[in-house]
């Protein structure tokens, strides 16, 4: 789909001055690089304007079209850019500012995408969208979209409390073969993560099983007390046929069955929302350091926040004027305690009072 785009102006010294955790070896680069980066914004050389050959996104740099086999070996067509608003001349220096930022944002390590799904499958308080075939004979063949309250059990297969009067629950008991969409609780569009489930639902009819999955549902969605009502019964996609993932613009795909049920939930999943309600509480002007400083970002930031956190780093939604993207903050090494972050994060405010220093001292 469409993505919502801004253009963000940002200077680094170079593509190599990141590690791969693209952060630790900023200050490591030559002396007159940084000098070049000091006096970047008074002074700019003119630039002829010419036609980008590879359209990429105007946030993260990202190509619509990998051509590189070992990153696509599917072989998988680019969207068609053409006569849109991405198709057109492109300034060389935006363009090299642009190639910079997209190699950061490579470079920033993340979960592999069946701990990116399992992480979001895990989420407390989960709703998402089931579709289910419509029973009724003068709706045979349609799709009936229900918004559901969902949990998982240990091997991420997701069960549900429902009544015997909802229309999906008169379905699933027709018909089982259904789909499950779920989003990232930050989900905003079309930069945030989504994954759907396809499979077959059946009730759970054993009563002793269906007590334990009922407590877990409370523990997953706390104030649902109707969970124990009479005409309530506990559903589960018992047979997973396919799990699909889009985690961002650009990256689209799907993982085994396998990988999945395999995978474990980020370690910083269970205290990661208070952590990032702290920073966007109290923390917006570190955050927006962190998006200047480390990732290059130039220019006043109208809003900032952080969204998703993870054993390597997190992801900020940057916002200025009506444009909008979501960009990636690397820790400099990963992290699986409550206390861990804190303390990375400390060492990237570090990291960027040290660069503010010596960008001062170079600039005199």
């Amino acid at each position: 789909g469409a993505a919502v785009y801004m253009t963000l102006a940002f200077v680094l010294p170079s593509a190599s001055a990141f590690s791969s955790f693209g952060a630790s070896s900023i200050l490591g680069v030559r002396s007159q690089q940084l000098r070049a980066v000091a006096t970047a914004r008074t002074s700019r050389p003119f630039l002829r304007t010419v036609t980008c050959q590879e359209a990429t996104d105007k946030v993260t740099g990202a190509k619509f079209e990998e051509n590189d086999p070992k990153k696509n070996p599917q072989s998988r067509g680019g969207h068609a850019v053409g006569g849109s608003e991405i198709d057109v001349p492109v300034d060389p220096e935006v363009a090299r500012k642009r190639e910079i930022i997209r190699v950061h944002q490579e470079k920033c390590l993340k979960p592999s995408w069946p701990e990116e799904i399992r992480t979001i499958m895990q989420q407390k308080e989960g709703f998402a969208v089931l579709s289910s075939n419509s029973h009724k004979s003068a709706l045979s063949g349609f799709p009936l979209a229900s918004v559901v309250g969902y949990a998982v059990d240990e091997q991420g297969r997701p069960f549900f409390s429902w009544s015997g009067m909802s229309a999906h629950t008169q379905n699933i008991r027709k018909d089982g073969r259904s789909s499950l969409c779920v989003t990232e609780s930050a989900f905003k569009g079309a930069a945030d993560a989504r994954v759907t489930l396809v499979g077959t639902v059946e009730e759970v009819k054993d009563k002793e099983e269906a007590d334990v999955l009922r407590a877990k549902y409370r523990e997953f969605h706390a104030g649902a007390y109707w969970a124990s009502f009479g005409d309530f019964g506990i559903f589960r996609m018992t047979d997973v046929k396919e799990v699909s993932f889009v985690g961002g613009f650009a990256r689209a795909g799907g993982v085994t069955v396998e990988e999945y049920m395999a995978a474990e939930p980020d370690p910083l999943l269970e205290f990661a929302n208070p952590v990032m309600k702290h920073m966007n509480d109290d923390h917006t002007d570190a955050l927006k350091d962190y998006v200047q400083y480390i990732v290059g970002v130039e220019g006043a930031i109208d809003r900032i926040e952080m969204k998703r956190l993870d054993k390597f780093g997190f992801d900020v939604r940057v916002t200025k004027g009506d444009d909008s993207g979501v960009l990636r903050i690397p820790f400099m090494e990963p992290v699986t305690a409550r206390k861990g972050v804190k303390e990375a994060i400390v060492s990237l405010s570090q990291l960027v009072a040290a660069k503010k220093k010596e960008l001062k001292e170079l600039s005199q």
